[in-house]
């Protein structure tokens, strides 16, 4: 039971000092002049609009490029946990 109760604690420390580390990584996303960027906790950064654009296009490329980054996030995510665990 002891050794359960210890298992636990090492996987929350690792977990915390992966969350940690996921809150340096950076990703960025753009499609058409529209960018996001974000951390590796799914945290948004910093987002640019292409001015150009009319406002359905904008709405449409920021929505393209939020998905983009979520999924790169989530693979460096995977990468994060794949090493070490």
């Amino acid at each position: 039971m002891f050794g359960k109760l210890k298992d636990m604690n090492e996987m929350r420390k690792q977990a915390v000092q992966i969350q940690s580390q996921l809150a340096d990584e950076e990703v960025e996303a753009e499609n058409h002049g529209v960018k996001i960027k974000m951390n590796g906790n799914q945290e948004v950064l910093s987002v640019e609009i292409n001015p150009d654009l009319d406002k359905e296009d904008q709405e449409k490329y920021l929505r393209e490029a939020f998905n983009e980054a979520v999924k790169k996030v989530q693979r460096v995510m995977a990468q994060k946990m794949m090493g070490n665990f």
